[in-house]
């Protein structure tokens, strides 16, 4: 979270009692924007019920918040372009009227970067997934204020270099050097350039991340066991520890990126500085991945030597890019992520727990009170991720439910509700977290998991391993062109019908049993989609050809009033690729009172335009409504049959769209045309689900406090992860695992036993839940594993009372009298648990002064063997829990 809104978004806000997660068992009335909704087994289900779907839904919410954002006012910027470019706060009101204080203290400008790359980032991937050339002008504006005004001079140390975090300078003009250089971020910008470098091919974007590699390279020190990088270029100008930590993977990932774009500096010198990063980030890091700055220290605002919601996820990431690199990528992937589950739930504040079945948490363990909305977000793509690559059930099903429950935080005005029982936080305050952020994240989720997050029913290229730099959904047509094509070059479609056709370069592609090597697969789904593979190494241009649900008509197809130009096509359209399209006219406007209409019937429709330097706006009404987000046909490069307007998730039935010139423009363009080329609808229905009953049904086997970074086997060969899905409230700041982890084995051994290392570690606390994400339509047995090894200070000390999903089980245990003695293992067992909202809890707590304790927990399918008879401890009557 950003500057003095963390005092205020911690204020005033309704505390949980200690040790009470949020109620898993019961949903309370809303989650964020909108009442909750579960599915038959109790597990969060989308709230929005537009057949194209909730994350769908998001998306076009950020974007269309993103295109009607307010522009500067002429003489207040150093350049023409919409608020958010400089200004990271705004306002909204409840009609979707968008507001925008520009008088910013130097601080309260420092996000720039971390906000540029949401923006970056996620609009790239938007034009992808929509065809939308808003997103290239957007990107452009942005990319252009960072170079021209957000670099260090030529006579500084590090020369030309990006002031990632400006919190000095004046707000909408040139950043001052003396601002944070926060290397971490300005490597990320590194990245998000490139990526605007690939949809634009702006030579200046290229030039400048070639030079940002180098000073990166140059001042890495490659000694082994030292950070390779400062947090800071310029640490003299900053007030906290400047130590580099976890962020390194940010730095790693930029040169990566540039090495892979076929850039490695003189002499490898990017080479170099990658593999000293890596071993840092291998050698170092990793095993210390336990303690608490190692993936923190990375928002611009405060030195956050916690966990943060994000490192955590920019580490795993990398790691899954360059797996080759990193052996236990997933047990340290799955590691990273899930700890930060808990330890940013230790503040009473923060609400953070499992929400019908899905997690929920702030920032970190300090901020942002219940502001839970974008920390899931970034956690669920990076999850979503995890869960393909590494074939892993439990991690796809924690992810689709965190983005489903994220989702819920948008209105159709824009609005943005992020805490989670209602109301905005932070997200009222800094555009960031409420659009540009979950326009990336939600994207990102989706590109992981398209059969169950996509739209229905239409089409989508939904993930590249390239930048897709130019693409035309025509009916029954795609075609795209991809920046590069390095092998394994490999994108992921969803669409309405099953390919008949697919080429890459114009050479027709087969369909093999697998992708070793190019061609394609389609795997139906049960509403006539089909998720589609290409694989086309060494060819950037596919066009994918098939039987379309949609219904389309070329301009002439629509009525008009006004006056409208007409131009005819001479031969092939330009940027057609592998064939024509046959679309013989645009019909252009310029002056107000010029519309063009449409009447369809079915649920969607896109209407298709011209974008260039000369473009103006227009006016949107649909069935007679006037929309929030009108059209704007200005792109700084031309680009024909784009989707400038679209609008899903319609009532099945007639409607009719209307577009109304305005003859106006936005301050950069050179023109007031308006131009249409064309009309696509579709009354195709079909829903093939959001996941609904899905989870991981094998066992699952936790140590609590063990940090090993390999999974322990035990003597029968089953496999014990680290325990990291548990709340337990302790204070803001805390640090949970020296506070409430035995992280080192406790005793010699652990007598009772074959497996004594599961008993000698574990986790104390006068209150947690532990909770298990599991497949919700079977039986499960539940293993309770201790040993205690010492005497309590005062009787009742470690006297356990256990709770299973929210039914009282236990009370009182006396875990040495059970287990026969002191340093003895134990079991209790319990049968026939059927989850609740796709989870079993386990609460854990000492109704006296106490604490609770455990040492390990198994639970899996069917019944399990019998366990011991709790033994309760015996002390004087107690009033009260």
């Amino acid at each position: 979270m950003q500057g003095p809104l963390r005092a205020l978004a911690l204020a005033g806000l309704l505390l949980r009692p200690a040790g009470v997660a949020a109620d898993d068992a019961k949903p309370t009335r809303r989650y964020f924007a909108h009442p909750a909704a579960e599915d038959r087994n109790g597990v969060i289900a989308p709230w929005y019920r537009g057949q194209n779907g909730q994350c769908d839904f998001r998306i076009r919410i950020a974007a269309e918040t993103l295109k009607r954002y307010p522009w500067t006012d002429q003489g207040l910027a150093v350049m023409a372009a919409p608020h958010f470019v400089f200004n990271g706060h705004w306002g909204i009101k409840p009609d979707g009227t968008i507001l925008v204080d520009p008088k910013l203290s130097d601080w309260d400008n420092g996000d720039v970067g971390q906000r540029s790359v949401s923006l970056l980032f996620g609009l790239v991937d938007y034009y992808r997934y929509s065809g939308d050339p808003a997103a290239i002008g957007m990107v452009t504006l942005t990319a252009d204020y960072l170079l021209d005004y957000c670099q260090t001079p030529a006579d500084h140390p590090w020369p030309k270099f990006p002031i990632s975090a400006p919190t000095k300078g004046k707000a909408y003009g040139r950043a001052d050097p003396h601002g944070f250089i926060q290397l971490d971020l300005s490597a990320q910008l590194g990245s998000a350039m490139l990526a605007a470098y690939k949809l634009t091919r702006n030579p200046h974007y290229l030039e400048a991340v070639g030079r940002w590699a180098d000073l990166l390279a140059a001042h890495c020190d490659c000694r082994p066991g030292v950070p390779p990088w400062n947090r800071y270029a310029n640490p003299a100008d900053v007030k906290w520890d400047t130590r580099q930590t976890g962020g390194v993977s940010l730095v790693l990932q930029f040169l990566d990126d540039m090495i892979r774009s076929g850039y490695e500096g003189k002499d490898g010198a990017l080479l170099k500085a990658r593999d000293a990063g890596e071993k840092y980030l291998r050698d170092v890091l990793l095993p210390e991945w336990g303690r608490d700055p190692t993936f923190g220290r990375n928002f611009w605002d405060w030195e956050n030597a916690t966990d943060t919601c994000a490192v955590p996820c920019y580490t795993a990431d990398y790691m899954m890019g360059r797996r080759e690199a990193f052996p236990n990528w997933k047990t340290d992937c799955r590691n990273l992520i899930t700890l930060f589950f808990c330890r940013s739930s230790v503040d009473p504040a923060s609400a953070g727990g499992v929400y019908s079945g899905a997690w929920a948490f702030p920032e970190s363990s300090s901020c942002c009170g219940k502001s839970l909305q974008y920390p899931i977000m970034a956690s669920s793509a990076t999850l979503a991720r995890y869960g393909v690559l590494a074939d892993d059930a439990w991690a796809r099903e924690v992810a689709r439910r965190q983005c489903v429950l994220a989702t819920y935080d948008a209105h159709e005005s824009g609005v943005v509700e992020d805490g989670i029982d209602g109301g905005a936080v932070v997200a009222g305050a800094w555009f960031n977290l409420a659009h540009p952020w979950p326009l990336r994240a939600v994207l990102g989720a989706m590109a992981w998991q398209p059969e169950v997050l996509g739209a229905n029913r239409e089409n989508h290229i939904m993930r590249s391993t390239s930048v897709v730099m130019s693409v035309e959904y025509g009916k029954g047509r795609i075609a795209y062109l991809t920046c590069d094509a390095c092998a394994p070059c490999e994108d992921v479609l969803r669409l309405a019908f099953a390919p008949k056709s697919v080429t890459a370069d114009g050479r027709q592609l087969t369909e093999p049993t697998d992708l070793s090597a190019n061609g394609f697969t389609a795997r139906p789904l049960s509403n006539g989609d089909c998720i589609v593979t290409i694989r086309h190494d060494g060819c950037r241009g596919v066009v994918i050809e098939g039987d379309d649900p949609q219904q389309m008509v070329f301009c002439h197809g629509l009525q008009y009033e006004g006056v409208w130009a007409r131009r005819d096509y001479a031969g092939t359209p330009p940027g057609v690729q592998g064939g024509t399209i046959a679309m013989p006219v645009e019909r252009s406007a310029s002056q107000a009172g010029a519309r063009a209409s449409l009447t369809f019937e079915g649920n969607q429709v896109r209407l298709l335009g011209r974008a260039d330097p000369s473009g103006g706006k227009a006016d949107v009404y649909l069935d007679g409504v006037k929309q929030l987000c009108g059209i704007d046909c200005w792109c700084p490069q031309a680009r024909d049959r784009q989707i400038i307007y679209y609008k899903n998730g319609l009532a099945q039935g007639q409607h009719r769209l209307e577009i109304a010139a305005t003859g106006t423009k936005n301050p950069v363009s050179a023109g007031t045309r308006v131009t249409v080329e064309g009309a696509q609808w579709s009354a195709a229905q079909g829903d093939s689900g959001f996941g609904e009953s899905g989870g991981p049904g094998e066992p699952q086997r936790v140590i609590f406090g063990f940090l090993g970074r390999k999974d322990y086997t035990d003597s029968a060969g089953c496999a014990w992860r680290p325990a990291t899905e548990f709340t337990l409230r302790l204070k803001p700041l805390a640090d949970l695992v020296p506070l409430a982890f035995w992280s080192e084995p406790r005793g010699k051994n652990a007598a009772g036993t074959p497996d004594p290392e599961l008993y000698r570690y574990g986790v104390h606390g006068r209150d947690f839940t532990a909770y298990f994400t599991v497949l919700p339509t079977q039986t499960y047995h539940v293993r309770l594993k201790f040993c205690q090894s010492e005497q309590p200070a005062k009787p009742g000390g470690y006297a356990t009372s256990i709770d299973i999903l929210g039914e009282h089980a236990v009370g009182d245990m006396d875990i040495a009298a059970t287990a026969g003695g002191l340093g003895r293992a134990v079991d209790l067992a319990f049968n026939d648990i059927r989850p609740k909202n796709g989870v079993i809890s386990i609460r854990l707590w000492n109704r006296l002064s106490g604490e609770a304790m455990i040492q390990a927990i198994e639970v899996g399918p069917r019944a399990g063997p019998a366990g011991a008879k709790p033994v309760p401890v015996q002390f004087p009557a107690a009033k009260g829990k």
